[in-house]
């Protein structure tokens, strides 16, 4: 499998992701962590409402036909798991 080359012009298209993806995932951890805080646990919610908001962002990023180069071949129940089990343990950690 031949790689693209790497050109300058790829770089305002991985900022547009980047940032794209930033608000969506923080968008969705605001919704996720207030809709889950009505049945558990406020410290499980924000948890969980990160972790599922990575998850959905990485998702709906690899229906995109070329996903930014970081993005490729992660998956995004991995990523989303690894993203609540951080933050799950700063806010164990922190309090």
């Amino acid at each position: 499998m031949a790689s693209k080359k790497w050109r300058p012009a790829h770089i305002p298209r991985q900022i547009l992701f980047f940032l794209l993806g930033a608000v969506l995932t923080g968008f969705l951890t605001v919704f996720f962590s207030k809709f889950l805080g009505h049945y558990i646990g406020v410290h499980f919610a924000v948890s969980l409402g990160v972790g599922l908001a990575v998850a959905v962002t990485l998702w709906l990023s690899q229906l995109v036909k070329n996903p930014p180069f970081l993005l490729k071949g992660t998956s995004p129940l991995i990523a989303g798991f690894c993203a609540a089990l951080g933050v799950h343990i700063s806010r164990v950690w922190l309090s």
